[in-house]
Parts: C-alpha cells; sequence; structure tokens
C-alpha cells in the first residue's frame, strides 16, 4: 500500500531543505527548552562516569580515558542560530540559486539534488565547519558523531512522549534522558569506541580491557540473536549487525535510571499520577517503553530484520530490561521469569 501523497511530499522538503523546514517547525511548535536539555545532559554525563567504578571488566587506565571522553562530549541541542535570524544571510543563501515551480515536480527534483551536489562539492574545498549541524530541527531522532564526539537532539524530539516541562521527571528521564544515555553510550560501542576524545580514530584501550569489551559484547551478541520475531516469520535477530545499537540502548536505560534515582534524592519523590497503580520507579520504566511503541507491516518486518541495525522495537524494549535488576525490582519479576533471567548481560 502507497504512503499517502501529503505524507511523502512532506517528508521530501523535510530531508531536501531542512533549514528551511526547520525554522518553520521552530517558530511554530517548539517550546524552547534548550536549558534543561543542557542540565540533563550533564546529569546522564555525570551517571555514566559513576557507572564506570561498578564495571570489574574494564582496567584503571581504560577508565580514565572513558571518563575523559564522556565529559568531553559535546552537544546541539534544538537548531542552529542562524535558521531564525533575520539579518543573517546564510539562509538565504542556502536557497538562493533555486527557482521551484509548483507545476513541474520532476524538474524541481533534479534541481535540488544537483543543489545537494554542488554543496558537498563546496565544502571540499572550505575548511570543516565544527558547528555545522548534521541534521535538521524538525526531525525526531537523536544522534553520536564519532568523528565529533557530539551528540544531537534537534527540536523535533524535544516533546512528549519524550520530553515536557509539564511531565513528571518519571517520564522526562525515562524518555529522553534514555535517549541521552544511549547517545553517550554510542561513543562506546563496538564503533564508536575506536575514537578518541577529540574524535579521531586512535586506540585508547588497554590490551585487557579490549579483550574484556568483546567478552561482555558476546553475551548481548548470543542474547539478541536468539529472540525470534514472530512478525518476521519467525526469523531471529541478528545479534552481530544489531551490537551497537543494543549496547547503547542497554546503557542509555541503566544511566538515565541512575541519574534520576539520584534526582529523587535530590528532590524528594514524585506524587503518584491520579487513576494510575504504578510508582515513580515503574512510570520511568513505562515511558522508556513507551517511546519504542510502534507497529510494522510483515512485509517491513522481514526486510528490517536483515537491514536494520537496531533491533525490533518490541525486543529494544524486552532486551534491556531484561539485563537490568532494578526493572525485576520494581515490577516484581521472580528470579528466572523471562524478564529476570538467571543470566544478564551488561557491557556499560
Amino acid at each position: 500500500m502507497s504512503e499517502a501523497r501529503w505524507r511523502e511530499c512532506v517528508r521530501y522538503v523535510r530531508s531536501s531543505m531542512e533549514n528551511a523546514v526547520g525554522a518553520l517547525y521552530v517558530r511554530e511548535a517548539f517550546a524552547g527548552e534548550s536549558k534543561r536539555m543542557s542540565d540533563l545532559i550533564g546529569k546522564i554525563q555525570e551517571a555514566y562516569v559513576e557507572t564506570l567504578e561498578e564495571l570489574s571488566w574494564l582496567d584503571a587506565e581504560s577508565k580514565e580515558k572513558a571518563r575523559e571522553k564522556a565529559m568531553a562530549i559535546k552537544e546541539q541541542i534544538g537548531y542552529p542560530d542562524h535558521i531564525l535570524q533575520e539579518e543573517n544571510s546564510k539562509l538565504d543563501q542556502e536557497y538562493a540559486h533555486l527557482n521551484f515551480s509548483e507545476d513541474r515536480y520532476f524538474e524541481n527534483v533534479l534541481q535540488n539534488l544537483q543543489a545537494g551536489v554542488q554543496r558537498s562539492l563546496r565544502r571540499l574545498r572550505e575548511h570543516v565547519d565544527p558547528e555545522l549541524w548534521i541534521i535538521g530541527a524538525a526531525v525526531v531522532n537523536a544522534f553520536y558523531s564519532p568523528h565529533r564526539n557530539q551528540i544531537v537532539f534537534p527540536a523535533g524530539i524535544l516533546q512528549p512522549p519524550f520530553f515536557s516541562k509539564e511531565q513528571p521527571q518519571a517520564l522526562n528521564f525515562g524518555g529522553i534522558g534514555m535517549v541521552i544515555g544511549h547517545e553517550i553510550t554510542h561513543g562506546f560501542d563496538d564503533n564508536g569506541r575506536n575514537f578518541d576524545k577529540d574524535g579521531n580514530m586512535h586506540n585508547w584501550w588497554s590490551n585487557f580491557s579490549a579483550e574484556r569489551f568483546k567478552d561482555q559484547s558476546q553475551c548481548m551478541v548470543y542474547q539478541y540473536g536468539n529472540f525470534s520475531w514472530k512478525l518476521a516469520g519467525g526469523q531471529n535477530v541478528s545479534g552481530i549487525n544489531t551490537l551497537g545499537e543494543n549496547i547503547a540502548d542497554n546503557g542509555g536505560v541503566q544511566q538515565a535510571y541512575k541519574a534520576y534515582l539520584k534526582w529523587v534524592e535530590r528532590e524528594g519523590e514524585e506524587p503518584q499520577l491520579p487513576g494510575l497503580d504504578l510508582n515513580y520507579k515503574q512510570l520511568f520504566f513505562l515511558n522508556f517503553a513507551q517511546v519504542w511503541c510502534g507497529s510494522y507491516r510483515p512485509e517491513y518486518a522481514s526486510q528490517s530484520i536483515k537491514t536494520d541495525l537496531h533491533s525490533p522495537l518490541e525486543y529494544r524494549v524486552t532486551g534491556s530490561l531484561q539485563n537490568f535488576a532494578a526493572f525485576s525490582e520494581a515490577f516484581r519479576c521472580k528470579q528466572g521469569s523471562p524478564m529476570n533471567p538467571e543470566v544478564k548481560c551488561r557491557v556499560w
């Protein structure tokens, strides 16, 4: 079944004119929560550094290097400032040579492709811009760049269920807090670990810790590789292809939970929401699961299980929480039950 035409058009314009669409979105819908996000990022970074001390497989030398890298991570939140500045010609220049027509769709596409190629070629002769945004503001996603050691949170993701100043902090930490932890952990997954705090490909690991990293990772390769996805005809998830994302999911939820508990220690427990028989710890995990709520058609499932670097949504939730004792405690899962297995995997 084809996608609705308006959705196809919106997606195309958003991806090919990121800053123009980003400016429209920010003016119309972004509440401007950059400071709150920056505070949250600091709390998750702190939780990650504290978590390092719990890891017996990482030696002191590598722990110190990991700490330095985590604290050196740069952040971009919301949108690049120039897209809203009236007197800044940068945005106008980006589209000055384009001359679109509303009744010449194919010609518009060709013109846009040509402009994109020219833009890429121009950058080959320019100095690297460390302030350049790698994604538009209207995108519901987040990113980690190993070459920049940078995390990016566009304005599009800073909304419920991920984040809102109106919702309980348990939901914010379980939502955007987990995403922050996920992106930070990408700096230390099977790919990101090859880059140092300055974004250079450099082996900062001791031989001891590098070998133990492989051992710890193998547990997750086996765990996720044994998930059989009924919607994809019973095919198994590739534990190898999805390893980086699985490491990030597991690390992200654990760091966000640690940071939330520290917040509760300082600010006190949040009141229960009326009509819900769930405490604040359970709400944290509920929103973690809510963030990954979605549906697939079987045809898409059969394709994505072979190509997607992420595990299927349901296993992004259950896989991470099977490994997290705090979840079993919050929901009183019996030892040896599916959500509280005897063997738990952990990298970070």
